[in-house]
């Protein structure tokens, strides 16, 4: 017998693909299950909610507190990580960064898949496939929502024109080789509109089963498109009319953060290299922008009815509807978030060469 220890170190030792490529091996099984007891469904063409909003950040950059400021709204629901406050349409597990769109295998990635020349490249298509195979079983949704796991099952055979059964125990040495799945698939040739047209209805039942109780308002979205470097009007063919906003912090509080709890997903090694991770965070931001609403933190803090009023007008949401006002965002508890870097002087130097280096970044 194989210990646990031993068996979790054995987990670390195996190349990821092949840990991924079982659990790409466990949606197959579990869909074929399912087809196999006759499973069927269609999905909602139209959604409980009457607009949408994702809320973006630049990491660590304070995108959280304007999210616990909509949940203080009776208007809007709010699907992010950590909520601040028990309530019934927010205790579903696996509500945080969605990233069924945005990442590898994901809405948005099989989208750039649906150019001619990726449909026809049978070794894209098959491994755009198995992406949404891995990335749809990682997901929270999918392992502790098997009444969801249906809608994932429908998407698949909706993208998917054939698939050719293999021996999971026999390489193919055409086929992506590297991994241990061995089927083949095909992706559905379409085009961007019937796609675009397959993943709204996708997310509508998607959100329509996370919110039966639900009739109206605005879904709030915790980075739903963050990271993807386009522009929200192509955001809109996915969920149409849906609107972002940008949180940004003076990057000296993110980098103080970054070194206080060991962020590992956020480069702070070294000042240069902190500076060139933000930079590539930035690209292509501006302030100023029609496509989307920019909030820096420190405002919303420092000036926060001018600032709570500008994401109303941006909204279209009614100031009526602030029901709980400064209980799930209290400005005056998130002041200690503000200068952080001026507390303690272990961040003194680091900071002050921040400043030097990206002066656009540090506006405080």
């Amino acid at each position: 017998m194989i210990s646990d220890n031993l068996r979790n170190i054995a987990r670390y030792l195996l190349p990821h693909g092949y840990m991924l490529s079982r659990n790409r091996n466990n949606f197959l099984r579990d869909y074929d299950r399912w087809k196999a007891a006759g499973g069927h469904i269609t999905f909602d063409t139209t959604c409980r909610f009457d607009s949408f909003v994702s809320i973006d950040g630049f990491g660590s950059s304070g995108s959280s507190a304007v999210m616990d400021l909509l949940r203080e709204y009776d208007c809007c629901t709010v699907w992010a990580t950590k909520p601040s406050f028990t309530d019934s349409k927010e205790e579903i597990r696996g509500m945080g960064e969605m990233n069924l769109m945005r990442n590898i295998g994901g809405l948005l990635y099989l989208d750039k898949m649906l150019d001619d020349d990726a449909v026809v490249n049978i070794y894209w298509a098959d491994a755009a496939i198995k992406a949404f195979i891995g990335l749809a079983y990682y997901s929270d949704l999918y392992k502790f929502h098997t009444e969801l796991r249906p809608l994932f099952f429908h998407f698949f055979e909706e993208i998917v024109s054939q698939r050719i059964l293999s021996d999971e125990n026999i390489h193919s040495p055409f086929i992506n080789p590297y991994t241990a799945i061995t089927d083949v698939f095909y992706l559905k040739r379409m085009s961007k509109a019937e796609y675009h047209e397959l993943c709204r209805s996708f997310l509508y039942t998607l959100f329509n089963h996370l919110f039966p109780e639900v009739k109206g308002g605005c879904l709030v979205l915790d980075h739903i498109f963050d990271d993807c470097g386009i522009d929200t009007k192509r955001f809109q063919a996915f969920l149409p009319g849906v609107k972002r906003i940008k949180v940004r912090r003076d990057i000296r509080g993110v980098y103080v953060d970054a070194v206080k709890y060991n962020y590992r997903w956020l480069a702070h090694d070294t000042v240069s290299d902190f500076i060139l991770w933000e930079r590539n965070m930035y690209v292509g931001h501006k302030d100023e922008n029609d496509d989307y609403l920019t909030v820096r933190f420190e405002q919303l803090v420092t000036d926060y009815d001018r600032e709570v009023s500008q994401i109303e007008k941006f909204l279209g949401i009614d100031k009526e509807h602030h029901m709980k006002r400064q209980q799930l965002f209290n400005p005056e508890i998130s002041k200690q978030n503000i200068r952080i870097w001026e507390c303690n002087d272990k961040y003194s130097k680091d900071c002050q060469q921040i400043k030097q280096l990206a002066p656009d970044l540090c506006y405080m």
